[in-house]
This record gives structure tokens, C-alpha cells and sequence, in this order.
């Protein structure tokens, strides 16, 4: 964080845009990007009772997407490379994790539809302030194969 100076502050008009930089280019608007190989992203969760940490887990990438907690126990979450996860939501353990597309950088559903649960995420997220891959925007349900079989 660099405090800005007032007259920074004043000069730009009410009710325009500003991102604490007096810079038109929005490539220079929220600074210089991490080098890909230093990206990361943390997810934490705390106990709502307490406050306390529970648990915590570092990403190899940046995570902008939504974290959708189930009631079955189960965070869902992607990262900004497209790696989609499941994570126990009671310790942090992942027992699955998978790229499924480009950058997730949205919210996560869950549903039932015919009596299986279903997880759908959106992929394909890019914007100029990010170097994520260029891919076709898509919709990815996933599902559990045994609740087809026992349909």
C-alpha cells in the first residue's frame, strides 16, 4: 500500500472512476503482476462460533472464485489456471482436485436433479488484469457416477 496524497485524490472529478493511481492504462491500473511462477492463493476457514482458524490451504494459483459449501461436508472451489477442488470441509484435507477448463473466476452451484447432486462451475474467465489461458467460456456440471447407477 502507498497512501496517495490529497491533491492526487481531489484531482480526479466526482463521480468518475479511480484506483488510487493517477493512470489511464488499464494495464498499469492495480500495479505490476506477480510473476506466473510466484502466484498462489490461500483458503481459510474459521470457526463462526470462535473466530478461530480451523484450518488453512495454499493453492499453487489465485483464487477468485466462489467457495460453495455443502451440507455434506464439502467445499468446492477453482483456481485461476482451471484447477476445479473438493475440499473436506472440516479439515482442509482435498481428496479430489482436476482441471476442468480455464480460469474459474465465479461462483460454484450445487444442485439435485433426478436424485444426483450435481456441481456446476463456470469456466473460461479472462480479463486484461490477468494472464489466464484464452478459452471458450463453458459451463462444467459434474456429478457422481454411482447416483446415475442406483437411479
Amino acid at each position: 500500500m502507498t497512501l496517495q496524497k490529497g491533491k492526487d485524490i481531489r484531482a480526479v472529478s466526482p463521480g468518475k472512476p479511480w484506483s488510487a493511481m493517477a493512470t489511464i492504462s488499464p494495464y498499469d491500473t492495480y500495479g505490476v503482476q506477480d510473476a506466473f511462477g510466484d502466484w498462489a492463493g490461500w483458503v481459510y476457514a474459521a470457526d463462526a462460533d470462535t473466530g478461530f482458524w480451523k484450518w488453512r490451504l495454499k493453492s499453487n494459483y489465485p483464487i477468485l472464485s466462489g467457495m460453495t459449501p455443502t451440507a455434506g461436508g464439502i467445499v468446492f472451489f477453482g483456481d485461476m489456471v482451471g484447477n476445479f477442488y473438493a475440499l473436506n470441509a472440516a479439515n482442509g484435507q482435498r481428496p479430489w482436485g482436476q482441471k476442468i477448463g480455464g480460469a474459474i473466476g465465479g461462483g460454484v452451484i450445487t444442485y439435485t436433479a433426478k436424485g444426483a447432486e450435481r456441481v456446476a462451475v463456470a469456466t473460461g474467465f479472462t480479463s486484461i488484469l490477468w494472464p489466464t489461458e484464452v478459452v471458450t467460456g463453458k459451463i462444467t456440471v459434474l456429478g457422481l457416477a454411482d447416483a446415475l447407477a442406483n437411479r
